[in-house]
């Protein structure tokens, strides 16, 4: 039996590189689908597409390896296949219909006017939310509003993918979300996102360790430089160690690589 196995970021592109590998129309083999793929979250948990297709043509199944039926038209010039032209002709037909719900989705995003802050913000929840949902993760939130800040809090039972090692995912998502919500809302606006207390629970073990680094700092005489973080993590350690005598914190490097150090003075 002649199969071959193909990956891509969707079913539909690995399809596409599978026939034009093998040079067969679709309805020249079966299509098997081995897993359908999982975009994630910014690089995270992300899995390509794998698809298997097997030759059912009863023409093409004479030949005695996949090999060989690559190489069947070695001999025969380009121009008399006309395969790639029409798998070509797909792949742009289908870049130029991504490009124009791109293209039209931007459009419609820019032309909506600054709506009232409870719309942008349940607007932001249902943008923030669907990106979680692309992964095939189940997820519910709300919003609330306190001042220049809109809290968006989330339930999950897969919070931990969620939230990822140290939050990075659950940062990357509150970065996103405020740049989409600082499209429709005039003035200062913050975002903070959450999950399940999340950020409750960093915020003490944040405290904790700033607390035990000052007195390392304190006892070695030498500063302490702590790992990258967050601007606003960053400042829940400032906060937890400002009022100790002869302690001060800054911060070095450049974003995202900014870190706090602190030291005796």
């Amino acid at each position: 039996m002649l199969k071959s196995r193909y990956e891509g970021q969707s079913v539909e592109q690995a399809l596409q590189q599978g026939l034009e590998d093998l040079n067969v129309q679709e309805q020249q083999v079966r299509i098997d689908v081995i897993n359908e793929g999982k975009k994630g979250i910014f690089g995270f948990m992300k899995q390509d597409a794998q698809i298997e297709l097997t030759v059912i043509d009863p023409e093409l199944k004479q030949f005695e390896s996949i090999e060989a039926l690559k190489n069947r038209h070695e001999s025969v010039e380009e121009d008399d296949s006309p395969l790639t032209d029409e798998v070509t002709h797909q792949e742009d037909t289908i870049i130029e219909e991504k490009d124009i719900q791109s293209e039209t989705g931007i459009r419609e995003d820019r032309n909506q006017k600054k709506d009232s802050l409870n719309e942008v913000a349940q607007n932001t929840l249902d943008y923030v939310l669907n990106i979680i949902r692309e992964m095939d993760i189940d997820v519910d939130g709300s919003y609330e509003i306190k001042s220049n800040t809109i809290y968006i809090n989330m339930t999950s039972n897969n919070a931990a993918y969620i939230i990822g090692k140290r939050g990075q995912i659950l940062n990357a998502l509150q970065i996103v979300g405020q740049n989409y919500m600082h499209q429709f809302v005039k003035g200062y606006y913050t975002l903070i996102l959450d999950i399940e207390s999340y950020r409750e629970k960093r915020k003490e073990t944040l405290e904790k360790l700033a607390l035990n680094m000052a007195k390392k700092a304190t006892q070695t005489k030498r500063p302490v430089k702590l790992e990258p973080m967050p601007n606003f993590e960053r400042k829940i350690m400032h906060q937890a160690v400002s009022k100790i005598e002869n302690i001060e914190t800054y911060s070095e490097g450049r974003e995202p690589h900014r870190y706090l150090v602190i030291k005796n003075k």
